[in-house]
């Protein structure tokens, strides 16, 4: 592995020893092996094509490794952003992945980010890890390490979670009996369903990604940005799009992202045109089906309400009607938290990041996370 080693050892009585590791040269493969077999399995925005499209953009990866005896037991990707005048900021998509039940193993971890954040003049280091809310030990945990609460979650905490190790008839009978009847009348009235990841597809996705947002009033970010996105998960065999059309028109679309046995919702949009046709259920179905037969044993379909926030009143209650009807368990992560590493400098971040933020969406029309 070409890596620089950290200070950040400990030995654990009978069971070997921790030591932590930046990999700077990792290949593509070598990491996203390394994700894989990391506790849990990772996340696609933890993979290494995901932090050199970020790098693109304004963020740059560094990739680190927890071993045990020389064995990589865990990972992180951070991309580390340069704040207005106050520094660094170090963000972990996420992640990371590593071994949560394992005290030693989070302190030595985290010892070993402390290390690069303070190098790299980073003032806040940022996590979102697939740590469930409801889990107070692990959250004590990384209070006492000095994490608390970001203002901000730049990805979604709750999610819809589906398990596809079941038969199609076991997934079908888990769903709710109107999302069987919308499945079946799609297919009745001859709705169909394709893979396709030409530069043509795409085009005519985000048309339909465009109407979206304007119908349900959410912003997107600049085309390009969704353009390079694509073309780099595509071009890492990353990602699929699939298309529900019927007659020749193209009615939604759906592109995900897969890492090892695992898929996520990434983007979905539809057309005003035909929506009585029920396009989107059977192309969720199709799409599940179809990862299934690839050994896809869990699909995540990314973002739903808050629990403490799911009534009518939310702007998310229709997707979170339309995917619960799939028979998915929710899930709710613990969310974003954040490490003070230079308290001045993330003091000053802390209260400029909101007009940036601002700045970002209404000046530039784009968001820098």
């Amino acid at each position: 592995m070409a890596a620089a080693t950290m200070e950040h050892t400990s030995r654990q009585h009978g069971i070997g020893s921790y030591q932590m590791r930046e990999a700077r040269s990792a290949s593509q493969p070598e990491w996203d092996a390394w994700l894989q077999g990391s506790p849990g399995g990772g996340h696609i925005l933890q993979s290494h094509e995901w932090g050199e499209f970020k790098r693109r953009h304004g963020w740059r990866p560094v990739r680190l490794v927890i071993e045990r005896d020389d064995v990589p037991a865990g990972v992180g990707q951070f991309l580390i952003y340069h704040t207005p005048t106050t520094g660094n900021l170090m963000y972990c998509p996420r992640g990371p992945w590593i071994d949560w039940d394992d005290e030693q193993a989070v302190r030595t971890f985290f010892g070993g980010v402390r290390t690069v954040a303070e190098r790299e003049g980073v003032h806040t280091v940022k996590i979102e890890p697939e740590v469930l809310e409801a889990n107070e030990r692990i959250r004590s945990l990384l209070a006492d390490i000095g994490f608390r609460r970001s203002r901000y979650t730049p990805q979604f905490k709750t999610t819809m979670v589906v398990d596809l190790a079941r038969s199609e008839d076991e997934l079908l009978a888990a769903m709710k009996s109107k999302t069987r009847y919308n499945i079946r009348l799609a297919a009745r009235k001859g709705v169909t369903v394709e893979e396709d990841n030409s530069l043509r597809a795409r085009e005519m996705f985000y048309r339909m990604h465009e109407e979206t947002a304007e119908r349900d009033g959410f912003r997107l970010r600049g085309r390009d940005y969704y353009f390079d996105c694509w073309q780099a998960m595509y071009d890492a065999e990353r990602a699929h799009l699939f298309l529900a059309k019927h007659e020749g028109d193209a009615l939604a679309g759906m592109l995900i992202f897969t890492l090892g046995d695992k898929y996520w919702y990434q983007y979905g949009a539809s057309s005003s045109e035909k929506r009585n046709l029920m396009p989107m259920y059977l192309l969720q179905w199709e799409v599940m089906r179809w990862a299934k037969a690839r050994g896809f044993a869990y699909y995540d379909m990314v973002a739903i309400p808050n629990p403490d926030n799911l009534n009518e009143s939310d702007p998310m209650w229709g997707l979170y009607r339309f995917k619960s009807g799939f028979g998915g368990e929710v899930r709710e992560f613990t969310g974003a938290l954040d490490l003070t590493i230079r308290r001045a400098r993330a003091w000053a971040w802390y209260n400029f990041e909101p007009w940036y933020y601002r700045f970002y969406r209404r000046v530039l029309n784009q968001n820098y996370y």
